[in-house]
């Protein structure tokens, strides 16, 4: 049972999304060395927000507003980060500081991926058990999270200085998607 929930994480975890573009954007713009700790950003807001659909699922099942208004929320976030993405310059002579630490952390809190995780395939079960697939599936996130970086340092330099572009657009994406799941 662990090993089925352990492979079905790894394969939302290596699904592109929110959090992954932006993790492979940074490595691409800003490389391995200097996009090292955003990988823990991601793991911080899925400990975080499983655990919070972990408590929170039984309590929001019958509350018919509470996923549009969460999908309405994480579209906005999304937008946010698409701007800023697309301003940006990927040559801009800074590192990835606590700035991009907090909108890796945020988008992961928002990343419908969490959601999946918190309400659907975490049981309900005995609280150690619980705790033991939040655990694996953070260390099954921090090691994603390395691999989507390591992923955009590895782009050639002519797609590289695109990554911050590229992104946004990917993000702006994400974001009419979950506007537009959330009055469907």
């Amino acid at each position: 049972m662990i090993s089925t929930f352990l492979l079905t994480s790894a394969i939302i975890l290596l699904t592109p999304g929110p959090t992954n573009t932006v993790l492979a954007a940074s490595g691409a713009a800003r490389g391995m060395r200097r996009s090292r700790l955003l990988p823990f950003a991601e793991a911080g807001g899925y400990a975080l927000a499983i655990s919070v659909f972990v408590c929170a699922a039984t309590l929001v099942r019958d509350l018919w507003w509470v996923m549009p208004a969460m999908k309405i929320a994480a579209s906005m976030w999304l937008a946010f980060c698409a701007v800023r993405l697309w301003s940006t310059s990927p040559q801009a002579p800074m590192t990835a500081g606590p700035g991009a630490f907090g909108r890796v952390f945020f988008t992961t809190i928002l990343n419908p991926k969490a959601m999946i995780v918190g309400t659907m395939l975490i049981p309900e079960a005995s609280a150690d058990e619980v705790a033991l697939r939040v655990a694996g599936f953070v260390v099954l996130s921090t090691l994603a999270g390395f691999g989507w970086v390591a992923l955009g340092a590895a782009l050639p330099g002519s797609i590289r200085r695109h990554s911050y572009k590229g992104a946004a657009f990917i993000l702006g994406g994400f974001s009419v998607a979950a506007i537009t799941s959330a009055f469907a």
